[in-house]
C-alpha cells in the first residue's frame, strides 16, 4: 500500500515538473543586430489638402530713360547786304559779272579810286568808221569796244583808253567807265559806287553772284 502512495506521488510530481517547464519557455527574440534584413519604414501620408498656387512675383517696374532735351538749333541771322538807307554794302572784294568776257571776275573794291580799272592783254587800237576802237583780251575773251576818252598818263607817254563795261555787282546793272592797263584783274572805284552802295573793308563777297 505504501508502494502504491509512493508511487501515484511521483507520478504527480513529474507531472507538475512538465507543467513548470511548459510554461518557462519563451518564444525567441528575432535578431535586430548585424546580419539581419532592415524592414523598411513607410513615412507617414500628410494630408496636404488643396494645393496652394504660388502668388507670382511682380517684376520691377521699369522706367524708360528720358530723352534727351532737344535744344532748337540757333536761326541763322539773316546777312546784311543793305544799309539802312536802302544802299548796297559791298566788301573790299566781291565778284562782278562783265557782260562783254561772259564771266564773273574777281573784283577790288576801292572807294579811294575815282575811275575803276580793268586790267586787259594784247591791247590793240584801231579805227572803224571814223572812231578810236580798241581790242584786247579779258578774261580769256577777246573784246572790241569803241574808245570813250584818252586818258594822259603821267608815267607813259602813251595815252590810256577808256571803254564802258557793262557790269553787274548784286541788284547793281551799270553801263561803267573803265580805264583799260596791262596786267589783271579789276578795281571798282568810286565812279561805280557812288550814291547807291558803301564799303565795309572788314568783309568779303557780301553780295551774291549776279548774272
Amino acid at each position: 500500500m505504501r508502494r502504491v502512495v509512493t508511487y501515484v506521488a511521483l507520478l504527480l510530481l513529474a507531472g507538475c515538473a512538465q507543467q513548470s517547464g511548459r510554461q518557462t519557455e519563451t518564444t525567441p527574440e528575432p535578431d535586430i543586430g548585424g546580419g539581419g534584413i532592415e524592414q523598411p519604414v513607410t513615412p507617414p501620408v500628410v494630408d496636404t489638402g488643396t494645393p496652394v498656387t504660388p502668388e507670382p512675383i511682380p517684376e520691377p517696374e521699369v522706367k524708360p530713360l528720358p530723352e534727351p532735351e532737344v535744344k532748337p538749333e540757333p536761326k541763322p541771322q539773316p546777312v546784311v547786304t543793305k544799309t539802312d538807307d536802302g544802299k548796297l554794302i559791298l566788301g573790299n572784294e566781291e565778284w562782278l559779272w562783265i557782260a562783254q568776257a561772259q564771266q564773273h571776275i574777281r573784283a577790288k573794291v576801292d572807294d579811294g579810286k575815282t575811275l575803276s580799272s580793268i586790267g586787259v592783254s594784247n591791247l590793240q587800237a584801231f579805227e572803224r568808221d571814223g572812231k578810236d576802237w580798241v581790242k584786247f583780251n579779258a578774261g580769256g575773251k577777246d573784246v572790241e569796244l569803241p574808245v570813250e576818252r584818252w586818258l594822259k598818263s603821267k608815267k607813259s607817254e602813251n595815252p590810256q583808253a577808256v571803254v564802258k563795261l557793262r557790269a553787274k555787282l548784286g541788284e547793281l546793272n551799270e553801263l561803267t567807265e573803265f580805264a583799260l592797263g596791262a596786267g589783271q584783274g579789276i578795281v571798282l572805284g568810286m565812279n561805280f559806287i557812288r550814291d547807291v552802295a558803301v564799303v565795309d573793308s572788314n568783309r568779303k563777297f557780301v553780295q551774291p553772284k549776279a548774272k
